[in-house]
């Protein structure tokens, strides 16, 4: 206490300076109707400056729940698209409360590209959901702008896709305008273009097509978008085209991904793996 009043007496002439500065701003801005109006907006505008910066500090660190709860919105989104393409194909006389309830197969788990390579003959990437988010092997993987691989393996917390940029990557692809439809495979070259391919030389093809999944595997539902038609030939002597094919996921800036799981997937495998008795 000796010691503050120490520093008062010595530093006197300061203090009583800074106290007659108060009172002098203070009887300023409370006679002057014009200096208090320049004071209160000067005020505000600073209150709103500092104001917007802090809140633009705590939004960028919300970013990243805000990224995860437009990603679970998507999905719900996608998975109420798949089940109504899935409705709206069937017959609507028999659309009651049990066929709508074994319809609404597909599922959508939210993820995000971790590691991803697109430079090598047989691409994959990893996603940060594994098989205790329920991923398994053989779910189809999407982005909001089209198809973009194939679960091949899985750990708890992780799982590994096999990239639409990979050889053994097979789609189930149709052109949307015509209706044929075949595999769609990487021929190892250009990572923005992938091949259709044994597509019937009859079919009406044109530059422009959009290219669409098919339906016809348990992997994706079908009317997922892939490409566009940006050129075709056939080799002599052949009875079908091979299409080239733009894709709209270009894979070396994809990052949130969906993962598609089908409830009558293993039924449908069981089911399918049968036929080979009839072969």
């Amino acid at each position: 206490m000796l010691r503050f009043l120490q520093q008062v007496v010595q530093n006197g002439s300061f203090i009583l300076f800074l106290v007659l500065q108060f009172i002098c701003f203070y009887c300023i801005i409370s006679f002057n109707q014009d200096q208090k109006k320049i004071y209160l907006y000067s005020t505000q505008k600073l209150n709103a400056n500092v104001s917007s910066k802090f809140k633009n500090i705590a939004d960028y660190f919300n970013l990243k729940n805000q990224n995860r709860n437009l990603a679970e919105e998507n999905a719900v989104l996608l998975e109420y698209k798949f089940n109504s393409n899935a409705i709206s194909k069937s017959e609507p006389q028999i659309l009651d409360s049990v066929l709508l309830n074994t319809i609404e197969n597909f599922s959508v788990i939210p993820a995000n590209i971790i590691t991803n390579s697109i430079n090598r003959p047989n691409n994959l990437f990893t996603i940060n959901k594994g098989s205790r988010n329920g991923v398994l092997p053989n779910m189809g993987v999407i982005t909001t702008k089209g198809v973009a691989g194939i679960v091949t393996d899985t750990s708890e917390n992780f799982s590994l896709v096999l990239s639409v940029l990979n050889n053994n990557c097979k789609i189930s692809a149709k052109l949307n305008r015509c209706g044929f439809f075949g595999p769609m495979v990487w021929n190892g070259q250009n990572p923005l273009y992938s091949t259709l391919v044994d597509i019937q030389k009859y079919a009406d093809v044109k530059k422009g097509d959009t290219v669409s999944t098919s339906g016809f595997s348990y992997i994706f539902p079908p009317k997922i978008p892939i490409g566009i038609v940006e050129d075709f030939e056939s080799k002599p002597g052949a009875f079908t085209y091979n299409i080239d094919v733009k894709l709209f996921q270009d894979m070396s800036t994809a990052d949130q991904v969906y993962v598609i799981y089908n409830s009558t997937m293993n039924e449908r495998i069981k089911l399918e793996s049968n036929s080979i008795k009839y072969e």
